[in-house]
């Protein structure tokens, strides 16, 4: 089985999940142009390349264990016996651009002291802010069809979503902010920084693994 695979028998009518699918992929341009044009390409790979592997690992290894389906996708990164759209793994990027970036201007007005505790309330706050959208996304995703989750798994649910999907993205949005932030605040070089935030995917994973692959 390929990595990437191509859905050739999708059938292309303009509805729901397109303009899902379109949304996404318009606000992703525009942050990743906006963050190219303010921190330049070497930062822009920080914020963007290693959240994108922390979800697409985390989702594939979730999948793994038939918790949950993303049909009538086009295009799908397959691993792990899971199959994750491409556009889905973008969106994570979205996700901790924007959380990390809001959690910060809030925080920081309230709490200047350059600490870990600072880095904890970021971190915190935008691991929050995940939540807040997973709680409207998910239950309308899972209605419309954009993702299915396995009804047939006994778990505690929550709008027919397990509890544990909503405590997932606030671990990988804290998470990731919290090592992204810690790194850059280092006094390391940019190339130095860009090679360890390259590796944080896998500190979430290793942390975290148990609790994706058990989802």
């Amino acid at each position: 089985m390929s990595f990437i695979e191509i859905n050739n028998s999708l059938e292309f009518s303009f509805k729901s999940l397109h303009i899902f699918i379109l949304m996404i992929f318009i606000v992703w341009v525009i942050l990743f142009i906006y963050s190219l044009k303010v921190y330049k390409l070497k930062k822009t790979i920080r914020y963007f390349i290693p959240i994108i592997i922390a979800g697409t690992i985390g989702e594939l290894c979730a999948q793994a264990n038939g918790s949950y389906q993303y049909p009538g996708y086009f295009l799908y990164i397959s691993a792990f016996n899971g199959r994750l759209p491409v556009i889905i793994a973008l969106g994570w990027s979205i996700n901790l651009f924007l959380f990390l970036h809001m959690s910060k201007d809030i925080i920081m007005r309230f709490y200047k002291k350059q600490n870990l505790w600072q880095l904890f309330y970021i971190s915190t706050c935008a691991g929050f802010f995940a939540l807040c959208l997973d709680l409207l996304e998910d239950p309308l995703a899972h209605h419309n069809g954009w993702w299915v989750w396995n009804q047939s798994i006994e778990r505690i649910t929550l709008f027919d979503v397990p509890l544990t999907n909503y405590a997932g993205w606030f671990m990988i949005v804290g998470g990731m902010t919290f090592l992204t932030l810690l790194i850059d605040r280092s006094n390391f070089s940019e190339n130095r920084k860009l090679l360890i935030n390259l590796t944080t995917p896998f500190i979430i994973f290793i942390l975290l693994g148990p609790y994706f692959w058990f989802t």
